[in-house]
C-alpha cells in the first residue's frame, strides 16, 4: 500500500541508528517519527536532540494542547516568544520572528491529536525558515509537502530481551534468562510494555505471575500500570492504547475491533472479503494502529489486538 499523502517512507533499517536518522534530518529538514503507542518516538526524539551539538535546539511538547488553533500559541510559549494571553501578539508571527533567518532544530512532540494545527505551523516554518530542521513525533504523518516519514517498528525479540533485563535490573530484579525470553515473547517488542513490566516485577510480582497475566487475553491491562507520571497517557498501558482509540473515527474503531478476531497476520484482501468496511484499513495503518509487514501482510500489535477483543466481546471500552 502506498504511503498516505504520497509521503516517502525511507529504506532505513528496522531499528535505525541515531547517525542514520540525523543524516535523514539534515538532508530533508522535515522528519516525522511515527509508530504505535509506546514504541519510543518521544524518547528517540530526545536522544536525537541531545546528539545535535552544532545547532540550537528548541522543543515544544504538544501533548496538552487541546485544540488545533492553539498549536502556534503552545509552541510560542514553549519557545518563550512573549505570547502570553492578552499580550496582543500573534503567536504564529512570534514563532516566525524568533526562528526566521536562523539555523536550528525544532522538536514538536506528540502531534497526533492536533495534526491539522501542526501541519499549518510546520508548513509556514518550512517555507519561511530555510535554516531550520523540524523533527515531529506523531502516531501518523502530519501531511505536508516535504515531510519525510520514518515509521518506528516494535523491537526485535533479542532487543526486547536486552531491554527487559536492563529495566528489570534498574528495579533491583535479576531476571533469569528463561523468564526473560518468555516474557519478551508476550511483550511483543513494545518498549512501553517492557518498561511497565519491569516496574511490575519491581512491585513484588513474580515472573510467573506476570507471565500468567500476559497470557490471559486482556489481563495485561490490569498489571502493566506502573508507568511514569508524565506523560500521563503512558502511566498505564490501557491509557496509551485508549489514547489511540480515542483519536480514531467511529468506523475505524469498529474495524479495529473486528480485526482483533485475526489471531495472526492478515492481508488487505482478507479484510475486504470478511468485512464490508475494510476500506478503513488505510486509516488504521496511517494511525499506526495496524502495522504493515515486509511480506505485504498486516498485523495488530498484541496489546491493540487484546484491546480490540475486549471491545468485540461487547464489554465496551476496557
Amino acid at each position: 500500500m502506498p504511503p498516505a499523502h504520497g509521503l516517502p517512507v525511507p529504506r532505513l533499517p528496522r531499528e535505525p541508528s541515531l547517525d542514520e536518522l540525523l543524516d535523514v534530518l539534515a538532508d530533508t529538514r522535515l522528519v516525522t517519527l511515527t509508530g504505535p503507542a509506546g514504541v519510543g518516538k518521544t524518547h528517540l526524539a530526545a536522544r536525537i536532540a541531545e546528539t545535535v551539538t552544532d545547532l540550537p535546539v528548541h522543543r515544544a511538547d504538544l501533548s496538552d494542547c487541546a485544540d488545533n488553533a492553539l498549536v502556534p500559541q503552545t509552541v510560542a510559549a514553549a519557545l518563550h516568544a512573549g505570547t502570553a494571553p492578552g499580550s496582543g501578539t500573534d503567536p504564529m508571527e512570534a514563532v516566525l520572528r524568533l526562528l526566521a533567518g536562523r539555523r536550528g532544530l525544532l522538536v514538536l512532540d506528540t502531534c497526533e491529536h492536533v495534526r491539522a494545527g501542526c501541519a499549518y505551523l510546520v508548513g509556514r516554518l518550512h517555507d519561511a525558515c530555510p535554516g531550520l530542521q523540524i523533527l515531529v513525533t506523531s502516531r501518523g504523518a502530519v501531511g505536508v509537502p516535504g515531510e519525510y516519514r520514518v515509521p518506528l517498528r516494535p523491537l526485535s525479540r533479542e532487543h526486547t530481551v536486552e531491554l527487559l533485563r536492563e529495566k528489570a535490573a534498574v528495579q533491583g530484579v535479576d531476571l533469569p534468562v528463561f523468564w526473560t525470553r518468555l516474557l519478551a515473547e508476550r511483550l511483543d517488542g513494545d518498549p512501553l510494555s517492557v518498561l511497565l513490566a519491569a516496574r511490575t516485577l519491581g512491585n513484588n510480582t513474580t515472573p510467573q505471575q506476570l507471565y500468567g497475566s500476559l497470557c490471559e487475553p486482556g489481563a495485561r491491562f490490569g498489571v502493566l500500570i506502573h508507568g511514569p507520571k508524565q506523560p500521563a497517557r503512558h502511566r498505564t498501558l490501557l491509557r496509551a492504547i485508549a489514547w489511540s482509540h480515542d483519536l480514531c473515527g467511529r468506523a475505524e474503531r469498529l474495524l479495529w475491533a473486528k480485526l482483533s478476531a485475526f489471531t495472526g497476520n492478515f492481508t488487505a484482501q482478507q479484510v475486504e472479503t470478511v468485512f464490508a468496511d475494510g476500506g478503513e484499513l488505510d486509516a488504521l495503518v496511517e494511525a499506526s494502529v495496524v502495522l504493515p509487514e515486509e511480506d505485504g501482510t498486516y498485523r495488530l500489535p498484541l496489546a491493540h489486538r487484546e484491546y480490540g477483543q475486549l471491545l468485540l466481546a461487547g464489554l465496551g471500552r476496557p
